[in-house]
């Protein structure tokens, strides 16, 4: 009866073995794989992208995930956009043009959806454009 067991031990050993090589190729595979490109991301999802591209200096890409996200409607992004843009090169380098105009549409948009920053921020972008009576700084 003892070699019976033993034969059973090693298979059931050997069908462990086998099948977390087959979990563990499973996921390499999923984990090197590029997004293809039929695949959709989400706007929360772009943000995430903007902010670790934040944290690279990557701000091309950074700006371009925001972009999505902010037409998208992500509340977070258009504010975090409106900020970029009105900081532009300061804090950005020149992957960054400053754009005020541009910045006040992105607050607005969040103002809209409740973000108390982007009201406050507005109120601060305003004061910056103060154009001469008559005139409209954004056209």
């Amino acid at each position: 009866m003892q070699p019976e067991f033993n034969q059973l031990a090693g298979l059931s050993l050997r069908w462990r073995v086998l099948l977390s090589a087959a979990l563990l190729l499973a996921a390499a595979l999923c984990a090197a794989s590029p997004l293809d490109a039929g695949t959709q991301l989400q706007a929360e999802q772009r943000f995430q992208l903007a902010l670790e591209a934040q944290a690279a200096r990557d701000y091309r890409s950074m700006l371009e995930q925001l972009r999505q996200a902010a037409n998208e409607g992500h509340a977070e992004a258009q504010e975090m956009l409106g900020m970029v843009l009105m900081t532009g090169p300061a804090l950005y380098g020149t992957a960054v043009k400053a754009d005020r105009c541009e910045a006040g549409m992105w607050m607005r948009r969040a103002a809209v959806q409740g973000s108390e920053t982007a009201k406050v921020q507005l109120t601060f972008l305003n004061r910056l454009r103060a154009s001469p009576a008559g005139k409209n700084a954004c056209g």
